[in-house]
């Protein structure tokens, strides 16, 4: 691989990426957990992917691909899948402090989350998070769950103001969503970068960059009220051909396939023009010529 296109995949991966790890931060998924998923990734991808025709892949070949040391590979394949358990393994340690504030007896009083004295003997959330944190300091704990709404600090006490941290049905079924949809837009890039037309598959997309705030809204509802009527007349084609959908189509058994069209809308706030620094007058030294 040449150093042009190195840099180029770099400059990508960084740019997918940065979005991804924000939405992870904000849910408290720390850089340990997304190792373990990326390092997954790697292995499956090796494995199940890059398989030579014919051929089972092996460990040795898997390590060889992707760079992981063998243990590790055969560690992490005992793992569930975390596509197919929909969830991490671990939670954040900030998440774990909770945990233990609604499970743990000594932090409790007449079987709710007692308010906390912040430093202190025990019980006090000092000890609360030196219990399920491990050595992380207790003000970052505390700022974290704070700036999530989970507790409210009085003076020199703390009090838990949720159940748990514990995502609403409908964020879960959000992330389902993005899972499926950034998956299938990743798998068409890839499919293009490998294929020219007129093999490459349909991903089109219109920007422009000097909108003026005031038609925002606009676009917004337009682009609302007509993705929605091309997804209609999509689904009702396709619905047509789908073999589910199709009564009096004859059994078959040639291979069936998952196909759609995905539609988002992205928008993003530019930092305002700065004006043009004006150039000092030159001084006259009082010199003529």
């Amino acid at each position: 691989m040449n150093e042009r296109l190195k840099q180029a995949i770099y400059s990508a991966v960084y740019r997918m990426l940065r979005p991804l790890v924000l939405t992870l931060l904000k849910q408290g998924v720390s850089y340990a957990e997304f190792s373990d998923l990326a390092r997954r990734a790697y292995i499956d991808a090796a494995a199940e992917d890059l398989a030579l025709p014919d051929r089972k892949q092996s460990i040795s070949r898997v390590s060889v691909l992707t760079g992981i040391n063998r243990k590790e590979i055969a560690r992490l394949q005992k793992e569930p899948n975390p596509a197919e358990t929909g969830q991490a393994a671990d939670v954040n340690r900030a998440y774990r402090v909770v945990n233990g504030w609604l499970q743990d007896d000594r932090y409790q009083q007449d079987g709710q989350p007692a308010t906390l004295q912040i430093e202190g003997d025990s019980p006090s959330f000092s000890d609360l998070v030196r219990r399920y944190s491990g050595d992380v300091p207790w003000r970052a704990v505390l700022d974290e769950l704070l700036r999530l709404g989970q507790v409210e600090r009085q003076d020199n006490e703390v009090q838990l103001v949720t159940q748990g941290y514990i995502p609403q049905e409908d964020l879960e079924e959000k992330f389902q969503i993005m899972g499926r949809a950034a998956s299938d837009i990743m798998a068409t890039f890839g499919h293009n970068l490998s294929h020219t037309p007129p093999d490459t598959r349909v991903q089109r997309t219109v920007a422009y960059t000097n909108l003026p705030e005031d038609v925002m809204d606009i676009i917004r509802q337009r682009s609302k009220e007509e993705a929605e009527e091309f997804l209609q007349k999509t689904n009702k084609w396709l619905s047509r051909v789908d073999a589910q959908n199709t009564s009096d189509q004859e059994p078959t058994t040639s291979r069936n396939y998952r196909a759609g069209i995905g539609l988002y809308y992205f928008e993003e706030a530019l930092p305002c023009a700065e004006e043009k620094p004006v150039k000092p007058k030159r001084k006259s030294t009082g010199d003529k010529t």
